[in-house]
């Protein structure tokens, strides 16, 4: 147990109580300036401090005393909702907070002082959990000391991170919870861990799972089809992560299950959306859009078609380049095969080829291995079963 405040001490934190109740409560909000509104909700925080310290560095003893039972209540939490109307959920985390920190004697000596809140007093002894309990202990009066310095959620990620650092110390692995094979509820958690990486674990239904697992199927499929996979070396699971991660950020996902939405792709001169912007037409060429294979479309059949499909924007120079369509990296993005289909007219690109963008794959003209960069001076659209020689290919393609 931690020493117990002596009488002076006691003193100085009902004059500090005193000053802070007169601080909140002679502020007038209808005629104070910003300044004193600021130091009333200063105030307020360091009463609440004071008063929640109390009753956390109390209940151990008052759980004892049975004195929560005087009026009928079955259990302590159910004495503090009745005496303080809190959802319960509130009083149970006071509860089980002021339990812990009864054996934790720099918490307990924090919540005495009431230089803590109970968020962080909350967060504290909850990080002492028996698979690290004696690092805890150890580092108790780091941890508190650590606890005054921050954020409730600076607080919540410097105790994730001296957890996994325990864990390391101690030589164990995080321990992972039983999943519930009869639930019918799909969980998730998401771990943050260190120089920005994380875990993520699942635990779904057969069906949840059915659909995930054909998703991520799908998507791998149509890398493959498309012929992005041709150079790839990643790893099966590499794929899995990579399906899931473009599976989520993918905003083309139709919200209506089940239903097939068409790709509508529009290309439009860099010129055309500085008209669109207001640019005076003396100095921009007129703005018109085309779709490929269409032709030009009016604005009435544009926006027909914009409300039914997916939009995927490439902005071109004069000359129909392809100036923006996403980042650069060794594969192709969706973007980029985008930029060829709309720079090709939605053909295969080697000369006296005419098959259509469906058979053609995204190849380097330059290979990668070779030095050749992934943008689109360096990329070509070519169908493979035609011209499997596609050394042969980047030698008729290279520029020069």
């Amino acid at each position: 147990m931690f020493d117990q405040p002596t009488d002076s001490e006691r003193e100085a934190r009902r004059n500090r109580a005193h000053a802070l109740v007169d601080a909140v409560l002679d502020v007038d909000p209808a005629t104070a300036l910003g300044s004193e509104l600021s130091g009333l909700m200063a105030a307020r925080a360091q009463l609440a401090c004071l008063t929640d310290g109390a009753a956390v560095a109390a209940m151990a003893q008052w759980e004892a005393s049975a004195g929560w039972a005087r009026d009928g209540a079955a259990t302590v939490v159910t004495a503090l909702v009745n005496e303080t109307g809190a959802h319960r959920s509130a009083a149970a985390v006071l509860r089980r907070t002021g339990l812990d920190a009864a054996s934790m004697p720099h918490v307990s000596a924090a919540a005495s002082q009431g230089s803590l809140p109970l968020s962080h007093l909350r967060l504290v002894t909850s990080a002492r959990k028996p698979e690290v309990a004696e690092v805890f202990d150890r580092d108790e009066a780091l941890l508190v000391a650590e606890a005054g310095k921050r954020t409730a959620d600076g607080l919540a990620g410097f105790l994730r991170a001296w957890r996994y650092g325990a864990l390391a110390e101690l030589g164990r692995n995080e321990p992972d919870s039983p999943p519930d094979h009869d639930s019918e509820a799909d969980t998730a958690e998401i771990v943050t861990g260190f120089a920005g990486r994380g875990l993520i674990s699942l635990d779904v239904t057969p069906v949840s799972l059915g659909i995930i697992t054909e998703a991520v199927n799908a998507r791998i499929e149509t890398w493959r089809r498309a012929g992005q996979l041709t150079e790839d070396d990643r790893t099966w699971d590499e794929l899995v992560a990579a399906a899931l991660v473009d599976l989520i950020a993918d905003g083309s996902v139709s919200s209506r299950r089940g239903q097939l939405r068409p790709l509508l792709i529009i290309s439009a001169k860099l010129t055309d959306l500085f008209d669109r912007a207001g640019i005076p037409a003396d100095q921009r060429a007129a703005w018109s859009a085309r779709i490929v294979g269409g032709g030009p479309i009016g604005q009435a059949s544009l926006r027909e078609l914009m409300e039914q499909a997916d939009l995927q924007l490439v902005v071109t120079d004069d000359d129909g380049e392809p100036l923006h369509v996403g980042r650069q990296q060794r594969f192709a993005t969706a973007a980029m095969l985008a930029a060829l289909i709309a720079r090709s007219g939605g053909t295969c690109e080697f000369p006296g080829c005419h098959a259509t963008h469906h058979r053609a794959h995204a190849h380097h003209i330059r290979w990668w291995r070779n030095g050749g960069s992934t943008d689109i001076a360096n990329l070509t659209s070519y169908e493979p079963v035609r011209f499997s020689d596609s050394e042969q290919v980047g030698k008729i393609l290279q520029p020069g």
